[in-house]
């Protein structure tokens, strides 16, 4: 493996990144585990719970991600969702303004909202552009680029999801007109800020086409999943059972986890072959 760059992440991207993890940590604590208490212990009140369980699941998955930025010593394996993360902070940056009222406005937990999504949008993409320059990008020994159709194929669908998504943010009631508990215009816009980080996660590791720049991301999004999973015997009492949507959303969770799992295994596996290939060819 010839490493042309250092691909080294930077002191203030590991500080930024603990920092982070403990803040999303409490979101986890309020949201996922206690999310009958947010007019108390958190930046505003959400009902149904189902609305703050998810937040909680999502933001988890969010704390593994900064968890291997801490621990991990290759910039190239987690640059792919830092700017995602930035279109992520900017809706909630603009959630927040545009739902201002709905906040608890002079208690803590508010105050560290605002800040956080107030910094971050300039943050997060300092940090990606100022490990730029150390960025390997090559392929490791176990390592393999995806199809190039494959590749296109994906892209072209995430960036039409994004578009749709950024209307939805704008109109929130297309998204609590079909969604199977009971959003309010805040919450409606928070998820489809969710959707477009997911849906931007996925064109940034098509743009770069490694496996080694996907494999951390995909195992975030496991976890995220995995979490919802476990959750959804509390959140079903929320859900319109007359509506096919909500056997739709479970089905949709449920499947879109074993699906990862299997291709998290199969594309590891892969690599595996790959490297073992590579070992034995002659130099």
């Amino acid at each position: 493996m010839d490493y042309q760059r250092d691909d080294r992440i930077t002191p203030e991207t590991k500080i930024i990144g603990a920092v982070v993890i403990v803040v999303l940590l409490l979101a986890f604590l309020a949201l996922y585990l206690e999310p009958l208490h947010t007019d108390q212990n958190f930046a505003w009140t959400i009902t149904p719970q189902t609305s703050a369980i998810l937040m909680g699941a999502g933001y988890t998955a969010g704390a593994y991600f900064f968890a291997r930025v801490l621990m991990e010593k290759r910039w190239h394996r987690v640059q792919a969702g830092f700017l995602p993360i930035t279109a992520f902070t900017i809706c909630m940056l603009f959630a927040t303004i545009l739902h201002w009222d709905r906040f608890h406005q002079g208690h803590w937990t508010f105050y560290l909202w605002f800040v956080i999504y107030l910094v971050m949008p300039l943050v997060v993409p300092f940090l990606w552009w100022r490990n730029r320059s150390h960025a390997f990008v090559g392929l490791e020994d176990a390592d393999f680029r995806f199809p190039t159709a494959a590749r296109w194929i994906l892209g072209v669908g995430a960036g039409l999801g994004i578009l749709s998504f950024v209307v939805v943010f704008i109109s929130p009631s297309i998204l609590i007109s079909i969604a199977p508990w009971k959003l309010t215009p805040l919450t409606a816009r928070v998820f489809a800020g969710w959707t477009i980080l997911t849906l931007a996660t996925v064109l940034s590791i098509v743009a770069d086409g490694r496996w080694s720049a996907a494999r951390i991301l995909m195992q975030s999004a496991v976890l995220g999943l995995f979490l919802t999973s476990l959750a959804l015997p509390r959140i079903w009492p929320d859900f319109d059972h007359s509506e096919p949507m909500s056997v739709v959303f479970v089905a949709g969770i449920l499947g879109t986890l074993g699906l990862l799992v299997v291709l998290h295994f199969w594309l590891d596996a892969r690599a595996r072959h790959r490297a073992l290939v590579t070992a034995s060819s002659p130099v």
